[in-house]
């Protein structure tokens, strides 16, 4: 109970910390600047002959191709935009976790007060982070986690949870009996392994026997399309498909729209393509983990932390879960006008 409360606690400090910010915008002399040259709105260089330096903040991404990141990378630079800061998004476009900790090093070299990090490979990640955080550097993860690293918060979904969720509402709509295949888009990423952790538990919860985890590639939809048509020529007595990708979820919706299936699809993620699916009947539901906190929230938090000196957020396990967002057919119009905003 009483780690309870303080968990509650410490969730309405870090909403209080959002506000500092506009807080200190509204402060008077501070450093030679007065109320009415930070009232012209000129916040940024208010900010900069306040801290002494240009802010600068960075995003490091995995797969920067990916275009589940893309309402991340919004979140980020919108934080960016109304914070007046350098904001930075970056990364690789293929995985390649030594070429992404390479550009780590270098955004601590060239003076980055902290660093959101989304990594791939988690134990990878466990010196950089630390030698990062010896120079003085905010250090936190997103969407993906290296637990075991010195990061100071993870900003993502109870990637076990969500799946166990997820399973268990393909199980209702498959009847609670059958075989089940599951899709892993990023075999070796945490992530993923917790998404499957819990998804197998999920599905046997509900009554329904896993059959196999097939790989896919999320960065081409004819390989992922041609997948899934394997999966179901592999198991032609297959009662439902749990995707645990975004991509793989547009590939089985797609699939069975053409093929004129009738298992259940329950998927993840909230493309733009899921969506449009959803909503024409093709796939069931969707677990969405709001993807644009996970880029605006960091940058919040690393901001108040490493410029305006707040206190570090305790929280069990460092971990700031973002509530899931159950997307069905009823609900989907919703989802739709706010992910517009991230279309191309």
């Amino acid at each position: 109970m009483e780690e309870d409360r303080k968990f509650a606690l410490d969730r309405r400090a870090f909403g209080k910390m959002l506000g500092l910010a506009g807080t200190a915008a509204a402060m008077g002399s501070v450093g030679g600047i007065t109320r009415a040259a930070a009232a012209e709105g000129d916040w940024k260089a208010w900010i900069q002959a306040y801290f002494g330096k240009p802010v600068k903040i960075a995003v490091t991404c995995y797969n920067t191709s990916n275009p589940y990141f893309l309402p991340t990378k919004v979140g980020a630079e919108d934080a960016g935009a109304q914070l007046g800061i350098d904001l930075q998004w970056t990364g690789v476009p293929d995985a390649n976790t030594v070429n992404q900790i390479q550009q780590f090093q270098q955004l601590v070299n060239t003076g980055y007060q902290a660093i959101v990090v989304i990594p791939l490979e988690a134990d990878a990640w466990i010196a950089p982070i630390k030698k990062a955080t010896d120079a003085g550097v905010i250090v936190v993860t997103a969407n993906s986690d290296s637990p075991q690293s010195a990061r100071e918060l993870f900003f993502g979904q109870d990637l076990v949870g969500a799946a166990v969720a997820q399973g268990e509402m393909l199980a209702k709509l498959a009847g609670n009996k059958g075989k089940v295949a599951l899709t892993n888009c990023a075999p070796g990423l945490l992530a993923l392994d917790l998404r499957v952790q819990g998804a197998k538990e999920g599905a046997a919860k509900g009554g329904l026997e896993v059959v196999n985890v097939y790989n896919t590639n999320p960065a081409d939809m004819a390989s992922e399309l041609s997948t899934v048509k394997d999966i179901l020529k592999a198991n032609p007595d297959l009662a439902a498909l749990m995707p645990l990708c975004g991509p793989d979820t547009a590939a089985a919706g797609l699939v069975r729209k053409e093929m004129g299936l009738k298992q259940p699809i329950v998927g993840t993620d909230l493309m733009y393509q899921t969506l449009e699916l959803i909503r024409d009947g093709h796939i069931d539901g969707t677990v969405g983990q709001q993807p644009y906190l996970q880029g605006y929230l960091p940058v919040m938090y690393a901001y108040q932390r490493a410029i305006l000196a707040a206190p570090k957020l305790e929280l069990p396990g460092g971990n700031y879960f973002m509530a899931n967002e159950i997307v069905t057919k009823e609900n989907v119009e919703t989802f739709l006008v706010r992910e517009k905003r991230f279309q191309g």
